[in-house]
């Protein structure tokens, strides 16, 4: 019920917005004037809104509509392309993806999220050099401040490609740029687990058991390290408290399924 009473909200302020072109308003003394003009930047930016509403929602048709909408208000408005980008990465039509990202950079050429979301776009198609190039040109932006998961994106990107030497790099800036993110310690952590580094694992896990919030990854890692190393109390110890603390999670289900 919620979800379609938002979704009935969205399309009356649409209505509002469209209706304002195509009424007159009544002074008090009688006389007509125009109504308020048609504001194409406004409803280019409510379209786009709708549109990737649409998008989280799984609702592909309606998302095309509204940003095409958007387009046609304001088509040099690189915001627009760079939501068609990601309707095209979401329905996995790869080619329109990367020419919507590539139209948002000209029309926007410093915007390092352009730069970003490309390069992770052509790291998922094996495109690895051309990945690494607009992750750099993502962080050489002025101005850019998600450097941290431009580097973790480009880490993730060397990995993929067996390339650990400049994976471990980048991993290492991602930490420096963000003061030691539990996600990427996390994110390195799991990465180093998975190519059995397990000495350098356990130095980044030992950093994440430094912050006091817990998280099922966070567990689960711990889990996943004890048992690479035959520590069969420690492993029972964080599973434990894993499946206490996150039962539903697919980290309490591994730790189950690893135990049977």
């Amino acid at each position: 019920m919620g979800e379609i009473y938002m979704r009935i909200l969205l399309l009356a302020l649409i209505t509002v917005v469209f209706s304002t072109g195509c009424v007159s308003q009544r002074t008090v003394d009688g006389k007509q004037e125009p109504a308020q003009q048609f504001n194409a930047q406004e409803a280019s930016r409510t379209r786009l809104a709708l549109g990737l509403q649409y998008l989280r929602s799984g609702n592909f048709e309606q998302a095309k509509a509204n940003l095409e909408r958007a387009r046609e208000y304001t088509p040099d408005n690189p915001d627009v392309y760079t939501g068609l980008a990601y309707y095209y990465q979401q329905v996995r039509d790869v080619k329109n993806a990367e020419a919507y990202y590539r139209k948002a950079i000209d029309l926007r050429p410093n915007d390092g999220d352009s730069y970003n979301n490309l390069g992770v776009l052509l790291c998922g198609q094996d495109r690895y050099n051309e990945a690494d190039q607009m992750f750099r040109k993502a962080v050489a932006q002025p101005g850019y401040v998600k450097i941290a998961s431009t580097y973790q994106n480009a880490g993730r990107c060397a990995a993929a490609q067996k390339d650990m030497a400049n994976a471990d790099r980048y991993y290492l800036l991602a930490l420096n740029h963000s003061g030691g993110s539990v996600n990427i310690l996390e994110n390195y952590a799991s990465l180093l687990l998975e190519q059995k580094r397990y000495d350098k694992a356990a130095d980044m896990i030992e950093r994440r058991a430094n912050y006091p919030q817990l998280s099922a990854q966070y567990l689960w890692l711990e889990v996943q390290l004890a048992h690479a190393l035959n520590n069969k109390n420690k492993r029972q110890q964080f599973g434990d408290l894993l499946v206490q603390r996150f039962p539903a999670s697919q980290q309490a289900r591994g730790y189950q399924q690893l135990t049977k």
